[in-house]
Order: structure tokens, then C-alpha cells, then sequence
């Protein structure tokens, strides 16, 4: 039992606490005191029954790719990392072999396509779309095999952590994945909703014109010329394509959300010690305190360097392609739009896109800023508390260059988000000395109707 503030404790009592905490250093009477706010009794039921842990907080998430055929790892539902297992012979990885073998016939139709018409820029994003949709299962199939050993490895640290850190928050981590989970999925859903709606509405316009009465045909024929300007045009043919074509743009979604979550959990646990250390700020602390803290930073910044050994790729692979499609779609606002539907899809999809990736990048900065925040407090630390602890705990803060990479290309920092920045207005510029901007005659049947 730890004694209130103010109430003086038996000496036995005492001792017998600070042999239980088995410290290098134990800490005098006067110190004890300051030092109760950091004690924190650990979970008697085990250190990862925690209810606010990274598995129990992407359980819904990853439950929701795996119905979008990403993600194929078993043992989703356990109450703890170690029941997670990976297996070639389960209906998850069927599922995912039949969505990338539909994303691969997707991408060779893009590219004979391109090899055999006229070039534009139009048929190269249908290409770069379906070529992210290939590469995105391959990723996450490749991730899922490695989940297991990775989930339990931020489990154990996790635990280790829990005892110190587990305090009562408005805001868990649980609570914070699914706001965002939600929030992006439904805005993701809104711009496919969108997306079906001015196809629609444009092959309508253009059945209307022809005397056509198979919407339905003239919508796929015109969506997926890829396909039906190749093979004969079948209803079950149109359906099975337009599928292909909603997972693929959830696992585009879906890689910007999960680099969002991870970047939010160790944001997370680096905000925990952060505010750990604040508590202590100008206080006569005892070199093992330090030496605790110091090794719970360095237990992150590990942690941090196996998540982005795990989605390096992912990441390069997400701020390519989020940087293509926001040059490509700022490059289609100066089209003069065929429809009110279709400027309020373009305009909405822009800012999505600008916004999901402007997320990504602030969330995964976020963690080399949290990594920076000790460094105050070390420099305030005063004389008699100054250590070799202190020394080496600020050395490591200052000089060890943590977060996210892109495949080690790049770091994500803020100074990289303005970096992104004048990146996209570079390319724009370059795009739109190099394209000639099409401008869409209402009245000409041929331009309504026009397969790009």
C-alpha cells in the first residue's frame, strides 16, 4: 500500500516496498514521496490483460480489411497477441489470391491498352491505380505473415510499460482508433458513393443520346474500357469488375489508415513517458529513476525502428502514389466538368485525398516530434539529480534520429510535409505544360460519350 501525501509511513513499510520495486539504487525517505505519482500497482491478472493494447485496438480494424480481402492473419479474436497465427491453407488467403490474381488481370488490361491506343494521361492513372491495388495485397500479405512475431514483440514491450503508464485516460487508444477508423471509412465509402454516381449519371447522358437502353452496359464500357474493349461486354462480367474495383480503392484507403493507427500508438506510449517526465520536471529525482525512464525510451525509439523495418515499404509505396493522384486530380480541375455530379465527385475526391494525406503525414511527424520532447526536461535537470543516466538519456534523445521512413528515402518530419508540399506544385506545373487540357463540348455526342 502506498501511503497518502503527507502522512509520514513506517520505516519497515517502506523498506519493504522499495525491496519489492528491486532497484539498483534504492531512494531515501524524503525522496519517496515525489516519487509516488509514478507508482502504479500492476494488473494482477497479467500484464497484457490490458484492455487498451495495440492487438485489442486494431481488432475491428483488421477485422474490416479482412473482408476486403487484406490482411490475412488468424487469430484476430484472441484476448492476446499470442493467439495470433499466419497459414497458407485458410479461406483468408484464398480470398486475397483471387483479389490480387483480379488486380493483376486489371493492371495487364491497363497496360495493353496503353501499348495499342493513344496515350493519355488518363489511361497511365487507371494503370498506377491498379498497379497500388497489386502491390498493396502483396504488402499486407507479406506483413500479415510477420504479424504474429511483430504483434508479440509490441505486446511484450507494451507489458512491460503497462506497469508504469497504465493510467486512466479520457482519450485510449481503443477510443482513438475508432474514431478514426470511422470517420476515414465513411469518408472513403462517400467518395465511391460518389464516384458510382457520376458514372452513372454520365452513362445515362449517354444512353440517352444513343437511344440506348442498357445503362448498365454503357456504364461498364465506359468505367472499365480496359476490359470491354478487348472482350465481349457480359452483365456478370461488369459486376465482377466493378468489385475488383471497390476493394482496390478500400486497400488504397486502407494503407493510409493503418499507417495513421500505428503512428497514433507510438505517439501514444511516447506522450505517456512524455508526461511522466513533466511530472518530474525540476525535482531531485535518483539515478535509477532515470535509468527506468531512460530505458523506457529506448524500449520506444526499438519499438520504432522495428514498426518502420515492418512498413518502410508501405510507406514509400503510400506518399508515392498520394502524391501522383493529387498532381493528376489538381491537373483535372481545370477541365471543364460534363456535370454538376461530376464536379462535386472531382472536388470532394481532391480534398479527401489532400486531407487523408495530409493525416498521414502530421501523425507519422508526430512520433519524431514526441521523441524530441524529453530533451526540455533533461536540460532542466538540476545539480544534485545530474547523472550519467541523465547524460546518456539526453545524448540518446538529441542524436537518435527517430520515426518513419520511406524505405530510409526519406524521414517523415514536419519539414518533409512542406518538402511533399512544393513537391505537388513542382509537378503541377510541370503536368500542366504537358498536357493539353480537354475542353468538353456539352452539345457533342462524341465528347459525352468519349472513352478515355
Amino acid at each position: 500500500m502506498i501511503h497518502p501525501a503527507g502522512k509520514s509511513a513506517q520505516p519497515s513499510l517502506i523498506a519493504s516496498e522499495i525491496k519489492h520495486k528491486a532497484v539498483p539504487c534504492e531512494p531515501t525517505f524524503n525522496t519517496w514521496n515525489i516519487l509516488k505519482k509514478d507508482q502504479v500497482k500492476p494488473n494482477r491478472s497479467g500484464l497484457m490483460r490490458n484492455s487498451d493494447s495495440l492487438h485489442v485496438a486494431l481488432r475491428p480494424v483488421i477485422t474490416l480489411a479482412q473482408c476486403f480481402a487484406l490482411f490475412p492473419v488468424n487469430g484476430i479474436n484472441a484476448p492476446d497477441a499470442s493467439g495470433l497465427s499466419f497459414t497458407w491453407g485458410s479461406f483468408k488467403i484464398l480470398y486475397c489470391a483471387l483479389t490480387l490474381i483480379m488486380s493483376a488481370f486489371m493492371t495487364v488490361a491497363s497496360i495493353i491498352r496503353i501499348l495499342s491506343t493513344k496515350f493519355h494521361t488518363t489511361k497511365i492513372t487507371t494503370l498506377v491505380f491498379s498497379v497500388t491495388s497489386c502491390l498493396t495485397s502483396l504488402m499486407f500479405l507479406k506483413l500479415a505473415r510477420k504479424w504474429p512475431k511483430f504483434a508479440k514483440s509490441w505486446e511484450k514491450i507494451e507489458g512491460e510499460l503497462t506497469i508504469r503508464y497504465n493510467q486512466p485516460s479520457k482519450y485510449s487508444l481503443v477510443k482513438r482508433f475508432k474514431v478514426v477508423t470511422i470517420i476515414i471509412v465513411t469518408l472513403a465509402f462517400l467518395e465511391h458513393a460518389l464516384s458510382l454516381a457520376s458514372g452513372y449519371i454520365s452513362a445515362r447522358e449517354c444512353a440517352c443520346l444513343l437511344g440506348d437502353n442498357d445503362v448498365a452496359a454503357i456504364y461498364f464500357k465506359t468505367q472499365f474500357p480496359q476490359v470491354f474493349n478487348k472482350t465481349n461486354y457480359a452483365l456478370w462480367k461488369g459486376i465482377v469488375v466493378q468489385c475488383t474495383n471497390l476493394l482496390s480503392t478500400f486497400s488504397w484507403n486502407f494503407m493510409d489508415l493503418f499507417l495513421i493507427l500505428l503512428s497514433t500508438a507510438l505517439t501514444y506510449h511516447f506522450n505517456l513517458l512524455n508526461k511522466r517526465l513533466n511530472n518530474v520536471k525540476n525535482k531531485t529525482m535518483p539515478e535509477w529513476w532515470w535509468a527506468e525512464a531512460r530505458s523506457d525510451y529506448n524500449n520506444l525509439a526499438s519499438l520504432t525502428r522495428q514498426v518502420d523495418s515492418y512498413v518502410a515499404h508501405i510507406v514509400l509505396l503510400s506518399f508515392g502514389t498520394d502524391l501522383y493522384f493529387i498532381c493528376i486530380q489538381l491537373m483535372y480541375s481545370f477541365d471543364r466538368m460534363t456535370s454538376v455530379m461530376r464536379t462535386i465527385y472531382l472536388s470532394y475526391s481532391f480534398g479527401f485525398l489532400l486531407g487523408r494525406t495530409t493525416a498521414v503525414s502530421l501523425t507519422a511527424a508526430s512520433v519524431h516530434d514526441e521523441s524530441l520532447l524529453p530533451a526540455p526536461v533533461l536540460y532542466g535537470v538540476n545539480g544534485s539529480s545530474y547523472s550519467s543516466e541523465v547524460i546518456r538519456f539526453l545524448t540518446q534523445v538529441t542524436t537518435d534520429n527517430i520515426g518513419l521512413t520511406g524505405m530510409k528515402f526519406f524521414s517523415i518530419t514536419r519539414s518533409f510535409v512542406l518538402t511533399v508540399a512544393g513537391t505537388i506544385v513542382t509537378y503541377e506545373l510541370v503536368l500542366i505544360q504537358f498536357n493539353n487540357v480537354q475542353q468538353v463540348n456539352h452539345l457533342n455526342l462524341t465528347n459525352v460519350c468519349e472513352v478515355k
